[in-house]
Parts: structure tokens; sequence; C-alpha cells
């Protein structure tokens, strides 16, 4: 994946609404940040969009 790609519009094609899509990304955010393990705000965004895309499949 072309990490420019990342962008609301690319999010938004993947959930029926932004309430899905904000709680979801908070969900992951918070994940993240309870491991402890650091992170910037690319590598967020490529978990959120490598999840969203398991989510899709199952």
């Amino acid at each position: 994946m072309i990490l420019d790609t990342l962008t609301t519009e690319h999010f938004r094609k993947k959930f029926k609404n932004n309430f899905d899509l904000c709680n979801f990304s908070i969900n992951i955010g918070r994940n993240i940040v309870l491991s402890g393990t650091p992170s910037t705000l690319r590598s967020i965004l490529n978990e959120i969009d490598e999840r969203s895309d398991e989510l899709i499949q199952k």
C-alpha cells in the first residue's frame, strides 16, 4: 500500500458512517497507547487501515 493513499476518503469508504470510523479508530488508538509501544501517526493510520480490512473480510 502506498502511504499517500491514507486519506479521509480512503477510510470513509470502509465504514457505514463517520461514527463507526471514529469509534473504531479510537479503540485502535487506545489499544496502542495502553500497550506502551511508541508510535507515530503514520503507524496508527496503517494499523487502522490493516484492521479495517480484516474487519471487512469477516
